[in-house]
């Protein structure tokens, strides 16, 4: 590198950002003004990677590419697509094979599955050799492009390095493909005007003349040290060198459009017309554009004069302008029915649907059916391949050219601009399409739609009581068409949950009779499945043959890239503590979600699997997986039901004694569910508090807390919110308030649930349950006799429950003075708190120890600390002594020091002495 002028410092940092991608992802972005020299410097990094053989893949978009779907990926990796497609999961190959035309669309491919399959295209390039995405001029790149490319900015595989020319403005944000890059990773620099000796030198190389220096001096001052703008004044100078005198004005025009325009007009009309159809084309060729010339022109020979003049380069056919301004220019220049008289031409000459279709919406600006059902169907296309923003552009210009007395034909391309906004997440103006098209047809299938697509968007916006009442609207609109009804029905399922269960399932009887398992196997699934667990929510007997066949109706859905996964199976194999089952499930619903790029379903279902492993006593698993989850969705900025992975966090973090972070996160959550109407969510999260405020030992918080989760289930008819495993606590707490008879209510709602539907956490905690109210009614040997029926081999699969069982055991043999039962069943409680990680209830463990009164040789060491203390006086280290005891490093460490502090020790060496003096001396009482 180095043939630049007046740009080493720029050249070094290029230098080094391809060094660095022979063991790292790098980025590199080149911004400054227009003609400041970003193309140049862009053109000497790739052919420097070219150099060092590094694979380049490159896009040079132009303005008129701008809306055409992925064409910007089309350049990417479109010529190497068949080296990796075998490579690639099914879905991300489809996906992508769709978004670069060599298959069809079907079934509808997402924007995230192209953007993963995309990531994984440069993953399996890397593998061979460094990789280099080159885009230049990415302001001009189509928005499903930048959209891909954005994702992929975040995800660079190893070796990958992404080089990005763009121009910048004032006030004009960056492309979002360079927003996205970490800082770490992405190196900008700024192109700054060139020296006065640069400026020389730039004029002797490229144009082969030497200014005197007051004339330098006077470029420098009038070109603003910009090269394009130098160069322009310079062959103005050279073209007039024997008419000027030395003090006559430079040949400045006042803008450098104009001086654009210049150089095109210097040219022959025979060579205007040429590059005039280059700059109407997306994808301009030599071939096409000779095509597109009248039968007696010269094609070649007007190409010839516009590469010689330097307003084109033709690279293996393909034509592109020297900078994008002279094809502003030239297409500038024509005038409005000069432009689409050549519109009208090339829609007969291109191939692609949406390319076509474009160039017949320009082509015209009056009313037109044919045109318009032509874009129609372009957009259609673009929506089924993913590309939203292409899909909403042609469905626009589709609507406005629609004749004005073809009501329906407008409304119904008006819902399908709707339907692109509302999946782009522009929900407002989604909104408002939909209304308009809903006033304006009386045709009931598209009533139907606007209603349902008004319903939907009401329901991802948090408004479900709205959303249900428009969807029984639609499904009024097509009351004598049974057959449409089906899928309406299986929306209002869905929408039920959060309104009223006992409607959810009356529409999912009617879905159930009207779906057919052939047309429908995935909506059917969904129907089955959410009656399952709706039965189960109001309390009643949840048949499992469902169950069992909406998961039999989804496998073959999935099979055959119907459906998508039912989320309800996971939620249940959670909260009937079938672990094994929801890691399998889990693993399932992962993988699913990850091959197509839908990363908020990702986060979403590791929040759920954070809650498996903590049940079953993995907290350090369960915590990582929590952070992680919430991670990825608060760079996504999720809200609404989405942000329940933060109330999973807050239970986890309730279990480990961050008490104050999960109450921080836990309201704010709480008043948004409140606010919008969404009580189910609300419930849940009240559920996670009053867990919280009992952990912190606010029993009165934590009543409250239940109370308010119970009016908000009750509102919905929810008699079993199969999430909830508050009784076993609240009637710790309301013991505590003295208030008995409540308590006894809740232990009832306790053992109903279970003989309804049993269930392991059910079997492990009401024993302790029914102690705690029978200790309170001051009958402690019945209460015993009730903790005794726990089986402990079951119960010892939820290890945080066992533990917290066995805390409760000690505190009422404590008050049947049953000292030494008291303080084994406490040591036991104590040992598992600290192998989980339950700072909170092991504190309280060792306050009730200590209430014992139980005096020990050991010097009042715990059960766990003798237990560690023993270990590491037999020589072993704190890692050994935390894999024998099952816990953490750090808790060896803490209980190492209280045991010296507790015997006045300072070694090893020492504590080996004092255990081989106390191995043989009896306990006292």
């Amino acid at each position: 590198m180095g043939a630049l002028v007046g740009r080493e410092a720029a050249l070094g940092s290029a230098e080094r950002f391809l060094d660095v991608l022979r063991h790292r992802s790098a980025a590199l972005a080149i911004e400054g003004e227009a003609g400041i020299g970003k193309t140049a410097l862009w053109l000497e990094t790739v052919a420097a990677a070219e150099a060092r053989d590094y694979r380049v893949l490159q896009a040079r978009p132009t303005e008129s590419e701008a809306r055409l779907a992925y064409s910007g990926i089309s350049d990417l990796v479109g010529g190497s697509f068949d080296e990796v497609r075998a490579s690639l999961p099914a879905p991300q190959e489809r996906a992508l094979a769709a978004a670069l035309l060599l298959a069809d669309a079907t079934p509808s491919a997402e924007l995230r599955a192209t953007a993963t399959a995309f990531v994984s295209s440069l993953h399996q390039l890397a593998c061979r050799q460094p990789v280099l995405v080159a885009i230049d001029d990415a302001q001009w790149l189509d928005p499903s492009s930048e959209k891909v490319l954005a994702f992929a900015a975040r995800r660079l595989p190893s070796s990958v390095g992404l080089l990005i020319a763009w121009r910048s403005e004032q006030d004009v944000a960056p492309p979002s493909l360079v927003r996205g890059q970490p800082e770490d990773i992405l190196e900008r620099i700024v192109l700054e005007p060139l020296s006065l000796a640069a400026l020389h030198h730039l004029v002797a190389d490229r144009l082969g003349i030497s200014l005197p220096r007051p004339t330098l001096t006077r470029l420098a001052a009038s070109s603003g040290g910009n090269p394009l703008f130098a160069l322009e004044i310079g062959r103005s100078l050279d073209a007039r060198a024997g008419e000027r005198l030395l003090d006559d004005a430079l040949p400045v025009p006042p803008t450098l459009q104009e001086m654009v325009a210049a150089r095109v007009q210097a040219l022959s009309q025979p060579a205007r017309d040429a590059i005039l159809v280059a700059a109407a084309l997306s994808r301009p060729t030599r071939t096409a554009v000779t095509e597109a010339l009248p039968a007696e022109a010269d094609g070649d020979a007007a190409l010839a004069e516009a590469e010689e003049a330097g307003v084109i380069v033709s690279d293996r056919g393909r034509i592109q302008f020297t900078h994008p301004l002279l094809s502003s220019a030239v297409y500038g220049l024509a005038s409005s029915a000069t432009r689409r008289q050549l519109h009208r031409q090339l829609a007969e000459q291109v191939g692609d649907v949406e390319e076509r279709a474009r160039h017949l919406a320009m082509s015209t600006d009056e009313p037109d059916e044919s045109t318009a059902a032509e874009l129609e169907a372009a957009a259609q296309l673009a929506a089924l391949r993913g590309a939203q923003d292409a899909a909403a552009d042609l469905f626009e210009a589709s609507w406005r050219l629609t004749p004005q007395g073809l009501v329906d034909e407008g409304a119904r391309r008006m819902l399908g601009q709707s339907a692109a906004l509302n999946a782009m997440g522009d929900f407002a103006e989604a909104r408002s399409l939909a209304e308009r098209a809903l006033v304006a047809t009386h045709a009931p299938s598209l009533r139907t739609s606007a209603l349902l697509l008004l319903g939907s968007i009401a329901w991802f916006n948090g408004d479900a009581r709205g959303a249900t009442g428009l969807a029984e609207e639609a499904l009024a609109t097509i009351a004598q068409d049974p057959r449409s009804q089906g899928p309406i029905h299986a929306q209002l399922v869905r929408f039920g949950f959060s309104v009223d269960l006992e409607s959810a399932l009356a529409h999912a009887d009617a879905a159930v009779a009207l779906l057919s398992e052939e047309r429908e196997p995935g909506l059917l699934a969904h129907v089955l499945v959410d009656r399952f667990f709706g039965s189960a929510l109001l309390g009643r007997n949840a048949s499992p043959q469902l169950l069992e066949r909406g998961l039999a109706l989804e496998a073959t859905s999935l099979s055959a890239l119907a459906g998508v996964p039912q989320p309800m199976p996971l939620l249940w194999f959670h909260c009937t503590d079938d672990f094994e089952a929801a890691s399998a499930r889990y693993a399932m619903e992962e993988q699913w979600y990850r091959e197509r790029g839908e990363e908020i379903w990702v986060a979403d279902r590791l929040s759920h699997l954070a809650l498996v492993e903590l049940r079953a006593g993995d907290w350090e698993s369960a915590e990582r997986h929590a952070e992680e989850s919430c991670a990825a969705l608060d760079r996504l900025e999720v809200s609404g039901p989405r942000a329940m992975a933060f109330e999973k966090r807050s239970l986890v973090d309730a279990h480990r004694g961050r008490i104050e972070r999960g109450r921080s996160t836990l309201l704010p959550l709480i008043e948004k569910f409140e606010a919008a109407d969404q009580g189910w969510w609300a419930a849940l999260s009240l559920s996670t508090l009053g867990f919280l405020e009992f952990a912190a030992g606010d029993g009165r918080a934590a009543h409250d807390a239940l109370r308010r989760m119970r009016e908000h289930a009750n509102a919905v008819g929810a008699k079993d919110i199969l999430f909830d495993r508050s009784e076993p606590f609240h009637i710790e707490a309301l013991v505590a308030l003295g208030e008995l008879d409540r308590a006894e209510e809740t232990l009832q709602s306790l053992e109903a649930r279970g003989r309804t539907l049993p269930r392991l956490w059910i079997a492990a905690t009401l024993p302790r349950a029914r102690a705690l109210v029978l200790a309170a009614k001051g009958d402690v040997n019945a209460a015993l006799a009730a903790i005794d029926d726990v089986d402990g081999e079951a119960a010892s699969r939820l290890p945080f429950e066992f533990a917290w069982t066995l805390l409760v055991k000690g505190q009422i043999h404590r008050r049947a003075k049953q000292k030494r039962a008291a303080a084994d069943a406490l040591g036991q409680a104590l040992e598992r708190f600290e192998r989980l990680g339950a700072p909170m209830f092991a504190e309280r463990a060792r306050g009730e120890l200590e209430r014992v009164g139980l005096r020990r040789s050991q010097a009042e060491l715990t059960p766990s600390e003798h237990r560690i203390a023993m270990l590491a006086a037999a020589g072993r280290t704190n890692r050994e002594v935390a894999q024998a005891a099952f816990v953490s490093q750090k808790t060896v460490e803490a209980n190492l020091a209280r045991v010296y502090r507790k015997l006045g020790i300072h070694s090893r060496a020492e504590l080996g002495a004092w255990m081989a003096d106390q191995r043989d001396e009896p306990a006292q009482t």
